[in-house]
């Protein structure tokens, strides 16, 4: 009688648990126990696949993921063509922000089942997560066709495609973001991010003033306005929107890297100055700001300091030859006709493997289609 009243795994050695009892586990919320039921069956019988696949589907619903994993791994060790387990295990691995891992088992489910929308929007997600935009555009594509009203979705696959530099795809989800929910503020800053790498800096700024508009005191936007205008070469406009971004983020280094470079170009070195040396000091690996530190510092034929900031800026970006060569002239300057040499031989090697580089990826191309 007292016997009856003990837990299942106490009374173990007696009876085992059968897999309709661990179903039933599962089935009235009792997950722990269930899975304890199921890793008795595995331990009794090593080769039941399906049990293995099971126990990965209860410690799923526990959200032990990586346990999960492991469970379904045997499975499909077991039985490769079990059906679901690669699809559940391509959603444990994503679960785990294991994107690049989870690619392998959804690429096989989406094989045994190409209609499958989840392995389509997993598949498409996990390349985003493991940074593979195009391949998240392929998927993602597909996965938003399906679910018109997904604003999350949508965005995803608008970000992928401006990650992978597909502005027109970019554009064309930003549109129907927009579309979906006409007062988001963010929709209308990615859209004009979108239009800024396109080079479509007059439409952009448009996408700007509506994200401001929208929510005056949100933080980037009033600096995405300011950075617009300064490319526009709009100083003034983009003086007053980045001295707004100071006001909400008054440690912004960017805001302050930009009106420091409009300064510069104002002719104001002293407020230029002191604007990039607070901008540098808060963000350390702005290549931008040592470049004009560097060229203020020469004009002021202070070349030792100037010197020092361009070797930071190399420092940054050893690919670029704009620093070499500015270091070349400092060093002309100072009557230091070798090391000047060095820094122009710097930047002719620099050119060189750029052009070897643009020559190699023109030849890659494809041909133009013949004319009809």
């Amino acid at each position: 009688m007292v016997a009856s009243f003990l837990p299942w795994f106490v009374r173990a050695q007696a009876q085992e648990p059968s897999p309709a009892e661990a179903i039933a586990l599962a089935q009235q919320g009792k997950l722990a126990e269930a899975a304890d039921a199921w890793s008795a069956i595995t331990r009794r019988n090593p080769q039941d696949a399906g049990a293995f696949a099971s126990l990965g589907v209860v410690l799923s619903r526990e959200q032990k993921y990586e346990e999960a994993a492991a469970a379904y791994r045997k499975a499909l060790a077991l039985n490769p063509k079990l059906p679901g387990v690669e699809l559940n295990l391509g959603l444990a691995e994503f679960k785990q922000g294991r994107f690049q891992a989870a690619v392998p088992p959804l690429r096989a489910a989406l094989a045994a089942d190409p209609q499958s929308m989840q392995a389509i929007t997993l598949l498409g997600l996990s390349y985003y997560g493991a940074k593979h935009f195009e391949l998240a555009v392929k998927y993602l594509q597909i996965a938003a066709a399906s679910d018109t009203d997904n604003k999350e979705l949508h965005q995803t696959l608008a970000q992928s495609c401006l990650s992978a530099k597909n502005y027109s795809c970019a554009l064309e989800e930003f549109r129907k973001l927009e579309e979906l929910d006409p007062d988001s503020s963010a929709v209308h800053l990615l859209t004009g991010q979108a239009l800024d790498a396109d080079d479509k800096t007059d439409e952009a700024i448009l996408e700007f003033q509506a994200a401001v508009k929208l929510a005056p005191q949100e933080p980037n936007l009033h600096l995405a306005l300011g950075c617009e205008y300064w490319k526009a070469e709009k100083y003034d406009e983009a003086v007053a929107e980045l001295q707004a971004e100071l006001a909400i983020v008054p440690e912004s280094a960017q805001a302050l890297a930009y009106l420091g470079d409009i300064a510069m170009k104002q002719g104001d070195e002293a407020k230029a100055l002191e604007l990039l040396r607070k901008a540098v000091k808060l963000q350390p690996d702005n290549r931008f700001v040592y470049m004009d530190i560097g060229s203020i510092l020469v004009d002021q034929r202070n070349y030792p300091d100037a010197l020092d900031a361009l070797r930071h800026a190399v420092k940054l970006n050893p690919t670029q030859s704009d620093a070499h060569f500015r270091m070349g002239r400092v060093y002309q300057l100072m009557g230091n006709r070798i090391a000047a040499e060095r820094e122009f031989a710097k930047v002719r090697e620099l050119k060189k493997k750029e052009d070897e580089d643009l020559a190699a990826k023109v030849k890659k191309l494809p041909p133009a289609a013949a004319n009809p």
